[in-house]
C-alpha cells in the first residue's frame, strides 16, 4: 500500500476534522493510497506542537512556507480561517 504525505494548515475545528477523517481512511475505505499525517501548521509553535501531539502528525511548524516546501508533504489541506 502506498502512502501520501499530507500537511494541514490550521489546527482548529476544520483542521481537526480533516486530520481525524484522514486517520480513519484505512478503516473506512478499501484503497491502495493511504494518507500519512506528515505535518501540521498553526500560527504559533506551541499550538502547532499541541495539535501535532493531539492529532498524530509526525511534525509541526508555525511557518506555512516550510510545510508547502517540504518534499515529504505531497498534498496540502488549507483549514485556516
Amino acid at each position: 500500500m502506498r502512502e501520501i504525505g499530507v500537511g494541514i494548515v490550521g489546527g482548529g475545528y476544520m483542521g481537526k476534522a480533516h486530520a481525524v477523517a484522514m486517520a480513519a481512511v484505512g478503516a473506512v475505505f478499501d484503497t491502495a493510497l493511504r494518507p500519512r499525517l506528515e505535518m501540521i501548521c498553526a500560527s504559533a509553535e506551541a499550538s502547532a506542537e499541541r495539535y501535532r501531539a493531539a492529532y498524530g502528525f509526525r511534525r509541526a511548524t508555525a511557518d506555512w512556507r516550510a510545510l508547502v516546501a517540504d518534499p515529504l508533504v505531497e498534498a496540502v489541506v488549507i483549514a485556516a480561517p
